[in-house]
């Protein structure tokens, strides 16, 4: 009897594991041997997200952050796709009644979009529609706060105003999307081109990262899923910036391999001595010292990535200290065939700060 119910429980998880295989498989990709083969996923963003992020807009652009939304009207007046929605944040809000407006000034001072829209995304919602949405909220204890608030507004919010919008720019986002994943072949490993222009081969194969991209001002709102990572991306990055983003992100654990030792933290702390970087790391930067140097590392890497692709003509404008001299500097004289990435990076900054 005993026997019988394991051989029970243990197809029963067999079934399991198949369905959601093959219902994950295009957000995971699984190859053959059950690997996941690549882990990187470019898409507009979800309407889960698009309901939740786009009301906080609306409040920002009518209530909290005038000024701000005020300046974007230049671009809008150069980009057609941002002037619908652009015109779209202010029309709605004034389309409404004084009721309707006091519920979104309740729920903005209550709640932020990103944890709502990633409880849906960690609990396998990312993908819903408005009525799957709505019935979560009104079960799930995230949204306990208001719940009749929220459940009301978003209802009506989403069926009037959200969908109808986010049909609208979806089509225009996808042509984004589309531009930006036809700059690299089909069925592209990303993986194994970064183990390639690394030389380093991962134990353990990266994360799911996943582009999402979106029409709002502030682009860069960040979801996690376990430990995969979702990244919201500006409607106007070009496809060399969603690249560069991309390279970015999945870079980090190759450079951890070594950035993470004993041997490279003592290195980096010999880089306090310069200004320029004690001062910006004081300034604004939410890393430790380590990993703000890492930052300038896998910027540095992934522009360089975008040139030898040829997705980028140049690695362009730095956004860190040194990135872009890393960049020119992977470009001019790196190879893993003849020297590793740790050590080319270990020789660049010795060379750069005099160590």
């Amino acid at each position: 009897m005993k026997k019988s119910f394991i051989i029970i429980a243990a197809s029963i998880l067999f079934v399991g594991a198949c369905v959601f295989l093959l219902t994950g498989c295009e957000l995971l990709d699984f190859n053959k041997t059950g690997e996941r083969a690549n882990p990187l996923t470019i898409k507009v963003e979800d309407f889960s997200v698009f309901l939740f992020e786009s009301s906080e807009e609306i409040y920002r652009a009518n209530v909290k952050s005038t000024a701000m939304w005020a300046g974007l009207q230049e671009q809008a007046d150069r980009d057609l796709l941002y002037a619908v929605h652009y015109k779209w944040l202010y029309d709605t809000y004034s389309d409404w009644d004084e009721h309707r407006q006091a519920q979104l000034h309740e729920i903005m001072l209550e709640y932020h979009p990103q944890p709502m829209a990633e409880k849906l995304i960690q609990e396998g919602k990312q993908e819903a529609g408005l009525d799957e949405i709505i019935e979560f909220m009104k079960v799930d204890r995230a949204y306990a706060k208001n719940r009749s608030t929220l459940v009301d507004f978003y209802s009506w919010y989403g069926r009037e105003y959200a969908m109808p919008h986010y049909e609208q720019v979806v089509p225009a986002l996808q042509q984004k999307v589309d531009l930006a994943n036809s700059q690299v072949e089909s069925g592209f490993d990303v993986t194994g081109y970064m183990e390639k222009e690394t030389g380093i081969y991962l134990k353990e194969k990266p994360d799911s990262l996943e582009l999402l991209l979106n029409m709002r001002l502030i682009g860069a709102s960040g979801f996690s899923r376990d430990k995969d990572s979702l990244y919201g991306i500006r409607w106007s990055d070009k496809p060399e910036k969603i690249w560069s983003i991309a390279f970015n992100e999945l870079s980090r654990p190759f450079f951890r391999v070594f950035t993470g030792g004993w041997s490279f933290k003592r290195l980096a702390g010999k880089l306090k001595k310069d200004e320029q970087l004690m001062d910006k790391f004081n300034e604004d930067v939410p890393y430790t010292w380590e990993g703000w140097i890492e930052s300038n590392l896998t910027e540095g890497f992934s522009r360089y990535l975008t040139v030898r692709m040829g997705i980028a003509e140049d690695v362009g404008a730095g956004v860190f200290i040194f990135d872009r001299e890393y960049a020119r500097a992977l470009l001019a004289g790196f190879d893993p065939q003849i020297i590793s990435l740790e050590d080319f990076t270990v020789q660049f900054l010795k060379q750069k700060y005099e160590i």
